[in-house]
C-alpha cells in the first residue's frame, strides 16, 4: 500500500492541569529540548477514555486516585510523519489526535516517570499556557493552539482569573 493511502493512527493527547491551573509538560527521554504533552496511540481494545488513563499510567506513573475529572475537548489535530517511526512503518502515515483535559488531584510526588519500562520523559514541569507555546517542540505548537484555547476558556470559567480552583462549594465541587 502506498504511504499516502495508509490510515492515520488514532492518538490521545492529554492536557494535565494542577490545582494552580498549570499544565504538565514533559521533556522527551533521549531528546533534549523536545517538550510535549503526554500522548500515545489509542489501542482499539480500549475506549478513548481508557486509553487516556492507560497512557497517564504508562508515561507519568499516575494511579486513578491522582486523577480527577477527565474531559474530551472539541479540538483534534492531524499530521503526517516525514519519516514514520519503526512501529508505524507500512501501518500508518501519521496521527489523528484527540485532546483531553485531565484534572491532576495528586501531589507532585505521585508523578513517576520511571514507572514504565519504556520511559517517555526525562524530566517535567508545570507550565502556563504561554510557557507551553514557547517551550513545546516547534512542530507540535500548531496542533496545541486550539486545545490550549479550550483550556484557557475552561480556566477562566472554572478556575477563575488567578488560575487556582474557586473555593465555591456546590454540585461537583471538591471539598
Amino acid at each position: 500500500m502506498s504511504p499516502k493511502k495508509l490510515p492515520l493512527r488514532p492518538n490521545v493527547c492529554m492536557l494535565v492541569y494542577n490545582r494552580e491551573g498549570k499544565l504538565f509538560l514533559g521533556e522527551r527521554f533521549g531528546e533534549p529540548g523536545h517538550w510535549q504533552f503526554p500522548q500515545g496511540g489509542a489501542e482499539s481494545r480500549y475506549t478513548l477514555r481508557q486509553n487516556v488513563l492507560r497512557e497517564l499510567r504508562e508515561e507519568l506513573g499516575l494511579k486513578k486516585r491522582s486523577i480527577g475529572k477527565v474531559t474530551k475537548l472539541k479540538s483534534t489535530h492531524e499530521y503526517e510523519w516525514r519519516t514514520p517511526p519503526r512501529y508505524a512503518h507500512k501501518k500508518w502515515r501519521g496521527q489523528k489526535q484527540t485532546f483531553w483535559l485531565v484534572e491532576f488531584v495528586g501531589t507532585d510526588s505521585d508523578i513517576d516517570l520511571e514507572s514504565h519500562k519504556e520511559r517517555e520523559f526525562a524530566t517535567w514541569r508545570w507550565c502556563s499556557a504561554t510557557e507551553v507555546k514557547r517551550r513545546a517542540a516547534t512542530f507540535r505548537r500548531a496542533g496545541y493552539l486550539s486545545p490550549l484555547r479550550e483550556f484557557l476558556d475552561f480556566k477562566r470559567a472554572k478556575l477563575g482569573a488567578s488560575g487556582s480552583r474557586k473555593s465555591v462549594r456546590g454540585k461537583g465541587a471538591r471539598a
